[in-house]
């Protein structure tokens, strides 16, 4: 398997509010603090909680960042490693997958060639440009607990679907720190099984941290990462 305010800048109803662009009319997934509930572990639970999340799941990143875990309740049928330079592809669909990610498969090594976010699509790609270059493998190889690079992207079952990502005082799992911030009005895939679409692993917005277990205490900022779709 492979692992891969005004006057005082701190203020922070001030800061809160800066963080967050205001949106309208989507459904609102809202990541709360709440101990007596569980996370829920899939999109069935998410579904059957009214788009509401409790307990998200906040775990450390590399250097400043903190990543939101997005369970998902089946295997992507593509998943593209940016660290391991890998193409984790689902062989039923294959060809569908050649096209969704407008890749060419090099005949003399069998390595798929995919286009980087910024690539112009209708250009040729290019021989010999390591990071358009991805080995591929089955996605039975996929290890679930894998902590993706920024800049991994996956193809997923499902159409894009609306949500709203907002954090109050939330602890971290895996350490004394509760993060503040929001809201994101972004798209998801919902994993109903319906057509493809993809996620990216991106960074979020940058949101509040504080050791207080109330957060009324602003000890400085840290980037939140999660799974987006892309703009169309």
């Amino acid at each position: 398997m492979h692992r891969a305010a005004e006057t005082d800048p701190w203020d922070r109803r001030t800061f809160l509010r800066r963080l967050g662009a205001a949106g309208i009319g989507a459904p609102v997934i809202a990541l709360l603090a709440c101990s007596d509930r569980s996370p829920p572990e899939d999109e069935a639970s998410i579904a059957s909680a009214g788009r509401t999340v409790a307990d998200p799941i906040l775990r450390s990143y590399a250097g400043d960042a903190t990543r939101i875990v997005a369970p998902i309740s089946e295997p992507p049928i593509a998943y593209v490693s940016q660290g391991l330079r890998l193409v984790f592809i689902d062989r039923e669909y294959r060809d569908l997958l050649v096209d969704i990610l407008s890749a060419h498969i090099s005949v003399s090594t069998g390595h798929w060639r995919i286009p980087q976010p910024g690539d112009r699509l209708e250009e040729p790609l290019i021989p010999g440009v390591p990071l358009r270059e991805f080995e591929p493998v089955a996605i039975g190889d996929l290890d679930s607990a894998m902590e993706p690079t920024e800049g991994d992207f996956r193809i997923r079952r499902g159409q894009r679907a609306q949500a709203t990502i907002d954090l109050s005082c939330v602890p971290m799992v895996d350490s004394s720190q509760r993060i503040s911030g929001g809201p994101w009005h972004i798209k998801r895939c919902d994993g109903s099984g319906v057509g493809t679409c993809r996620e990216d692993f991106v960074e979020l917005g940058v949101g509040a941290s504080s050791a207080d277990g109330r957060c009324g205490d602003i000890t400085g900022e840290i980037r939140l990462l999660t799974w987006v779709c892309p703009e169309a």
